[in-house]
């Protein structure tokens, strides 16, 4: 997703029980900006499970 040029944005999506150090990363970020996942001090019993979805400048078929 970084290398795509129609990505403008990644967004950051955490899970509804996703735990404190997660949900303080959540949110949109530049490409040259995104934290790193697995995120630093998840303490969820199943591990990190936040993932990037990308933000496009424009639809394409």
């Amino acid at each position: 997703m970084r290398d795509n040029p129609r990505v403008v944005n990644l967004r950051l999506v955490v899970s509804h029980d996703s735990c404190p150090a997660c949900q303080a990363v959540e949110g949109t970020y530049t490409k040259d900006k995104l934290p790193t996942l697995p995120v630093e001090g998840c303490s969820h019993a199943n591990g990190c499970r936040c993932f990037f979805e990308p933000m496009l400048d424009e639809i394409y078929p």
